[in-house]
């Protein structure tokens, strides 16, 4: 039954692709609203991005941070809402809340914060309507409009990078 979910899932993500757009269009960028999705195997304390996210001066209201975590074991960790592969049903639709608030609204940015390519993280990025996408080398470029290639690590490098070029747009 897993590959049958890994075709959908697959076939999703093409739409998902196919739909996407660059809604920057040369305009400058004003970030009010934030939408992270991080694989908590690679991150486990998301701290880097909740002070990089109130350093624009956003309230909570105004961004989300999603993990994924593949067994599904817990529903949060540390704060952060998950998401798992269970939440994904055989059509390729998330059946998560979380996912589903990422997936409704539109967002300034949209930072990936995984390496690896899992399906159930690639799903939801490519379904998040973003004006700018940053992520990690790793994964298909298709995913993010700026690869910063530099380990994860703390998160402090990515994020001194990622303002560089936020600075650049802005």
């Amino acid at each position: 039954m897993r590959i049958f979910k890994n075709i959908a899932i697959k076939n999703r993500i093409k739409k998902n692709l196919k739909k996407r757009t660059n809604s920057l269009n040369g305009n400058k960028l004003q970030i009010q609203r934030v939408g992270c999705i991080v694989d908590i195997e690679e991150v486990s304390k998301v701290d880097f991005l909740k002070n990089f996210i109130k350093s624009y001066g956003i309230n909570s209201e105004n961004y989300v941070i999603l993990g994924y975590d593949e067994k599904g074991d817990d529903i949060q960790i540390e704060g952060v809402p998950l998401f798992a592969w269970k939440d994904i049903n055989y059509s390729g639709g998330i059946r998560n809340y979380h996912a589903d608030r990422l997936w409704e609204l539109e967002y300034d940015l949209l930072i990936n914060c995984f390496t690896r390519e899992k399906l159930p993280l690639l799903l939801l990025s490519s379904g998040v309507k973003a004006k700018l996408r940053i992520g990690l080398g790793g994964i298909d470029p298709a995913f993010n409009d700026v690869i910063i290639d530099t380990p994860l690590g703390d998160g402090s490098t990515f994020l001194e990078e990622a303002k560089k070029i936020i600075k650049t747009l802005q």
